[in-house]
C-alpha cells in the first residue's frame, strides 16, 4: 500500500516538474559559495537522471543551489524520499528544511528592520528560493509534504519542521 501511494505521488511530482527548465551550467551554485562538487555532479544532468546515490551524497547541499536549481532539482529529492525512504538517511530531514520558512517572527522583524544580517539572509534565501515556483510544481510540493506527515508518521526529526512548512505551503 505505502509503495503504492508512493508511486502515485511520485508520478505526480514528476508531472508538475516536467517543463521545470534546467538552470544552466552556470547556475547551479550560488555565487560565492564552496560548490564546485555539487556543480560538476549535477551539471547537464537532468533531475530525472540522477542516482539515488548522487542525492543522497549531496542532499545536505540544498542551501548552496541557486534558486534555479533548487527548483529543477526538487523533484529528483522529494522522489527518492518517497521511493528509498529507508535508505536515504537524513535526507527527508533536509529536504523538509529547505521548504519550511524560518520562524514567522523574522519576517515581520524584517519588514520592521530589526533582524541581523545573518537572519535577514536566512529570509532572503528562503523568499529567493520559493518564488520561482510554479502553481502545479507548489501543488505538488503541498502534496508531498503532506503525503510525508501519513506515510512517515513516526520521523519525528523530519516533523520537527512539516507543521511550519505544511502551514507556509497551503497558502501558496
Amino acid at each position: 500500500m505505502v509503495a503504492s501511494l508512493n508511486h502515485i505521488i511520485a508520478r505526480q511530482i514528476e508531472d508538475a516538474f516536467a517543463d521545470t527548465p534546467y538552470p544552466g551550467d552556470a547556475r547551479i551554485v550560488k555565487s560565492g559559495q564552496a560548490g564546485e562538487e555539487v556543480r560538476q555532479a549535477f551539471r547537464g544532468k537532468s533531475w530525472q537522471h540522477l542516482s539515488v546515490n548522487q542525492l543522497t551524497y549531496h542532499h545536505v547541499d540544498l542551501p548552496v543551489l541557486t534558486p534555479e536549481a533548487f527548483r529543477f532539482y526538487l523533484p529528483a529529492f522529494m522522489t527518492a524520499v518517497l521511493q528509498h525512504h529507508d535508505h536515504v538517511g537524513t535526507m527527508p530531514i533536509n529536504v523538509i528544511h529547505s521548504l519550511t520558512p524560518p520562524d514567522a517572527n523574522m519576517v515581520s522583524q524584517l519588514v520592521e528592520k530589526q533582524l541581523d544580517t545573518q537572519k535577514y539572509e536566512k529570509v532572503q534565501d528562503f523568499l529567493a528560493r520559493v518564488s520561482a515556483f510554479t502553481g502545479k510544481e507548489r501543488a505538488a510540493i503541498r502534496v508531498f509534504l503532506e503525503s510525508y506527515r501519513r506515510l512517515y508518521p513516526n520521523n519525528t526529526r523530519a516533523h520537527r519542521h512539516l507543521n511550519r512548512a505544511l502551514e507556509f505551503w497551503k497558502t501558496r
